[in-house]
């Protein structure tokens, strides 16, 4: 069943940045933000599920689409504080939090920084523990290189294009319509001087205290992702307290558009706590061993069975 839902799209300055949004739906909050080289539209097929229980905040990052593209500190850390402003004036407290790619990186500093607000957590598409800047040059180059970078990505057409089709799996690459969307939403004057400076800045950003991730947690992983081998997956249980599973999709990077129907079921059915390990979902999870539970144990047993009498 396809359900149409119309998004609100607002606008505001905080603290000297302008933001721009879309919300749809109420009840509790679930924050979404998007990656490199995308919008809040990342999130277009997941957003009128979620819309039914949810009220649903998808943010243009800083530099992206409608908001601020301005030069200034784009290091995670700062973007982080920065949009945790603008949800405190939105008046959103306590939170689900969805991130892709760099919305990743932004949302563990996030956490980072307010960790008692973040409900529960889904992380997509980027390492944690294990890095090697060899499968993904273009972080050292565009750091090296932002003025570069940003002739590059002024040529939004072909370098939307470049992004997806060494990203996607290629029988998943989205259709010509939104690739088309894709590269209208990266052509906003301003996007391709603005996004580089998140390479510029990497230095700048503090480092994550992941002890503090304690709130329930999925990864969702694209099992043919070019840049994100599944190696990257192996002992993140180790690192994350509240992980509860790892979910391996038959997917390239982009897994909200390439695989959007089993993205938004985990999204909806994690926030729910009701992602159970032996769903079908977790096929390609279990075929590379990866956890499909938490590895800890509850320290008390809820299970029906063991209610006395």
């Amino acid at each position: 069943m396809k359900i149409k839902i119309e998004v609100k799209h607002n606008f505001r300055i905080v603290g000297g940045v302008k933001w721009h949004w879309v919300e749809c739906g109420d009840g509790d909050p679930v924050v979404l933000l998007h990656g490199i080289p995308e919008s809040w539209k990342s999130w277009k097929h997941q957003i009128p599920t979620l819309a039914m229980q949810f009220r649903v905040i998808a943010i243009d990052l800083k530099g992206y689409g409608q908001s601020d593209k301005k030069d200034g500190d784009y290091s995670m850390s700062n973007v982080a504080t920065e949009l945790i402003a603008l949800l405190d004036s939105i008046g959103v407290d306590n939170f689900r939090l969805a991130g892709h790619d760099w919305g990743v990186a932004i949302s563990d500093n996030i956490i980072d920084q307010i960790p008692n607000r973040v409900e529960r957590y889904v992380r997509c598409c980027l390492s944690l523990h294990n890095y090697d800047v060899r499968n993904s040059l273009h972080h050292q180059w565009y750091s090296l290189n932002p003025d570069k970078a940003s002739k590059l990505m002024n040529k939004s057409g072909a370098y939307v294009g470049v992004w997806f089709e060494s990203s996607c799996k290629p029988e998943l690459l989205p259709c010509e319509s939104e690739l088309q969307e894709l590269i209208d939403e990266f052509s906003y004057e301003g996007v391709g001087d603005a996004v580089p400076r998140y390479f510029r800045d990497i230095p700048k950003s503090k480092k994550v205290d992941l002890k503090k991730f304690t709130m329930p947690i999925l990864y969702i992983h694209g099992e043919s992702d070019p840049r994100q081998p599944i190696e990257y997956c192996k002992g993140m249980e180790e690192y994350l307290p509240g992980l509860e599973a790892i979910l391996v999709l038959d997917s390239g990077h982009f897994i909200s558009r390439e695989q959007p129907t089993q993205t938004t079921n985990a999204m909806v059915w994690f926030f729910n706590s009701m992602l159970g390990s032996g769903l079908s979902l977790f096929d390609i999870s279990r075929r590379y061993d990866l956890p499909t539970k938490p590895s800890t144990p509850p320290e008390i047993n809820f299970g029906v069975n063991s209610v006395k009498v």
